[in-house]
């Protein structure tokens, strides 16, 4: 039997328990993370994506829709799960070719425009011009900090601001001004060297400028530029967006998609 003697009290300890319970120690040790692992499994189980009950033969894509900016968009995805991020799945499908899964996968969400004028059109309409203020100051102030031997040492630092911010009134705008204004852009999608690549388009005021040699277009499609001015600080709190007239905005009076479609 092992033992270990303590030189100072010359007295003997049996060790057998100490080892005992450190060899149940580990194999307790060990035990835990399966058991961990088997109640984690219904939770990862329950954790997938719930899949649909389609049982077509044929190889396809579904119709995904979803609800935003009162309107519907909908788009046909490579998938048979219940959701696809925020798009919900539906029983309408085409069938498709094995040689058109590439095409789908670089589509991926983004949607025909054709397909979802109505969005398109109050993602227009909902994107107004609006004015931003540049603003520039400091502010001074003292930071206190105690050493290693217990000494107070205070001292004075001044912390620079600036930015642009719709409040005219703002503190220590300097009289700089732009106006904002959104513009959108879409996508076509080429098949070169046998993959298929996206072009963005350039920004236009009107989607239907470019709806038809750009069909395809993703939920934010929209970029902003800006056009500056300078104007003292004491007339900026009468500026109004319909005081300039520099950009000329989406034909939001049409709402018909074929009026100015090229």
């Amino acid at each position: 039997m092992p033992v270990f003697v303590d030189k100072t009290r010359k007295k003997l300890y049996n060790i057998r328990p100490v080892l005992e319970g450190y060899m149940k120690n580990i194999k307790v040790r060990k035990i835990m993370p399966r058991i961990a692992a088997i109640l984690l499994i219904p939770f990862i189980l329950t954790g997938c994506a719930e899949r649909s009950k389609c049982d077509l033969k044929t190889n396809h894509v579904h119709l995904y829709t979803k609800t935003k900016n009162n309107a519907t968009i909908s788009t046909y995805l490579k998938s048979e799960n219940m959701k696809y991020d925020d798009y919900d799945w539906t029983e309408d499908c085409i069938e498709i070719t094995r040689e058109d899964e590439p095409f789908y996968q670089a589509k991926g969400k983004l949607f025909e425009g054709v397909q979802n004028w109505d969005y398109l059109y109050n993602v227009m309409a909902s994107k107004k011009d609006y004015l931003e203020f540049y603003y520039s100051y400091s502010t001074t102030g003292v930071t206190v900090s105690i050493d290693s031997k217990g000494h107070t040492k205070t001292k004075l630092k001044t912390v620079h601001h600036s930015g642009w911010d719709t409040d005219p009134t703002h503190r220590g705008v300097t009289g700089e001004t732009r106006l904002c204004h959104h513009r959108f852009y879409g996508y076509r999608i080429v098949l070169e060297n046998g993959k298929y690549r996206l072009y963005k388009s350039q920004p236009v005021d009107d989607i239907r400028d470019i709806i038809g040699k750009y069909p395809y277009y993703s939920e934010d499609c929209v970029e902003i530029i800006t056009k500056d001015y300078e104007f003292k600080e004491e007339e900026l709190p009468k500026l109004k967006v319909s005081d300039f007239d520099y950009f000329k905005g989406p034909n939001l009076e049409d709402k018909e998609l074929n009026s100015n479609t090229k």
